[in-house]
């Protein structure tokens, strides 16, 4: 799963920025701040994408639905806080770093990507909703 990436992806850029305190100086908190939003919508996730995998093999279409509505909220909530965290960053060094151009070539990927899972999703779910089964019938004894 890319949510455990981007855990792990922003987890060291909270140390990085933890080594370099001074030098964002009042904008610091705001910066870990957006960064410890992201870890926590990648966080819930993985635990949506638990429920999906669960939802899929069970073709149970009620665990299909949380995953598409977090799916498509922590996008959004995560693309305000990168932005955020760059808008704060950038300000305190005057100009667009390399860090954030990395960040947001790092999200739009992911952002397609995930719209094409969730379009995947609704697809399943529609099929799901229709009676459509990739299980095999069911024995019949006569």
């Amino acid at each position: 799963n890319i949510s455990i990436l981007v855990v792990l992806l922003y987890s060291w850029r909270i140390g990085v920025n933890a080594k370099r305190y001074k030098e964002l100086d009042d904008v610091y908190y705001g910066v870990q701040i957006a960064y410890f939003a992201i870890i926590g919508t990648q966080m819930f996730m993985i635990v949506l994408s638990i429920f999906l995998f669960y939802g899929i093999y069970k073709e149970n279409v009620a665990f299909l639905v949380p995953w598409v509505v977090g799916c498509m909220t922590f996008m959004a909530l995560e693309a305000m806080a990168m932005v955020y965290s760059n808008i704060l960053r950038d300000h305190v060094n005057k100009q667009f770093d390399s860090m954030c151009k990395a960040e947001i070539s790092f999200l739009i990927p992911r952002i397609l990507l995930n719209c094409l899972c969730i379009w995947c999703i609704l697809r399943l779910y529609h099929l799901l909703r229709a009676g459509v089964t990739w299980k095999g019938a069911a024995p019949i004894e006569l």
